[in-house]
């Protein structure tokens, strides 16, 4: 059972879509995004996405936020992680995994709650924030108030399964509630509707404006 609860989301304005392209999947997004910026990942598990951020879009620093307990759940994903991380701290795989990046200061791992780490942030640092960390309503929205403030003024935030309901898991998801909430209540546009097999898609929003997204 969960105490997760289902929250109906508010329909966006058409204004806040006139700007939105879909695309295949996640990965498409990242050839559209700025280089040579600041990306945040907010929950990074493997470093699976981290790795095709670091290949394709050419950050000057890429700044992995996460708890970093995955070794005390092993038998998550069909037990990949355990397979995984044969033993290892969530942390020390990651960073090792990482290793030419950490060493050069590219990487950097933030360790912690991410409501806590993301206060820490320089406003208007960040040119690209990924979330994919918790997915109730309220830590989603906690997260996005946090961010709207750590974001550059063109910057973007990517938020991972945007979806009402996870059905693997029975668990209601806010992500979609918080999403809408905050881009009626601040005025950010949807950028991309990025597709996924099972619909856990994604979505990238911006401080809304009057020009079409590039690409």
């Amino acid at each position: 059972m969960t105490d997760a609860v289902f929250r109906p989301a508010r329909m966006l304005p058409g204004r806040l879509l006139e700007n939105a392209r879909v695309l295949p999947s996640r990965d498409h997004i990242l050839p559209l995004l700025p280089k040579g910026g600041v990306f945040c990942e907010v929950g990074v598990a493997l470093g699976d996405f981290s790795e095709l951020v670091l290949a394709q879009c050419e950050v000057s620093e890429f700044i992995a936020i996460d708890i970093y307990t995955l070794h005390d759940y092993p038998e998550m994903w069909g037990g990949r992680v355990g397979a995984t991380l044969a033993g290892r701290r969530h942390a020390d795989f990651f960073a090792d995994r990482f290793a030419p990046y950490v060493r050069s200061g590219r990487v950097r791992l933030a360790e912690g709650n991410s409501t806590d780490v993301l206060a820490t942030l320089p406003d208007a640092s960040v040119d690209v924030f990924y979330v994919d960390a918790h997915h109730s309503y309220e830590a989603v929205r906690a997260e996005l108030d946090i961010i709207k403030d750590k974001t550059r003024p063109e910057g973007i935030i990517i938020l991972n399964d945007y979806i009402m309901h996870d059905y693997m898991t029975g668990t209601p998801y806010g992500v979609v509630a918080a999403a809408h909430d905050f881009m009626i209540e601040h005025d950010w546009e949807m950028l991309y509707f990025a597709l996924h097999a099972g619909m856990f898609c994604d979505v990238a929003i911006r401080r809304a404006r009057a020009a079409p997204p590039p690409g």
